[in-house]
């Protein structure tokens, strides 16, 4: 069982490790855009995506972490405390991205065809 537990620990550091540089060549040959990623609409910074970000990995390795430890018996029960705050992290960022889009569009309020433009509703 413990060769077991090793290989599959194994298994999934490769395959991490696999997708994690296969995104960072994707990235650095511009088909995927980072520029949204902790930002909002105007590319200001958003310490709300931010938070959902990097809490989101944290809790994620720390349960792979405890699902390949050689200690580990069993699937182990994820506790409360750990579901709420990510709950609470996961509404912190969709309040934050309700209260970014203006009028329930993704376009910041200086777009031409913004209805909040300088030239005002329906003007053409």
């Amino acid at each position: 069982m413990d060769l077991l537990r090793l290989a599959v620990g194994w298994v999934a550091v490769v395959v991490v490790t696999l997708l994690g540089f296969s995104v960072l060549f994707l990235v650095f040959k511009g088909r995927i855009d980072l520029k949204y990623l902790i930002g909002d609409v105007n590319g200001d910074a958003s310490m709300s995506r931010f938070q959902l970000l990097i809490f989101t990995f944290v809790i994620a390795l720390s349960f792979l972490y405890l699902v390949t430890s050689p200690q580990a018996k069993g699937f182990p029960e994820v506790p409360a405390n750990v579901l709420i705050l990510m709950g609470i992290s996961g509404s912190s960022y969709l309040v934050s991205k309700g209260i970014d889009r203006p009028n329930g569009t993704d376009k910041p309020a200086d777009t031409p065809d913004h209805p909040r433009s300088a030239n005002g509703p329906g003007a053409s």
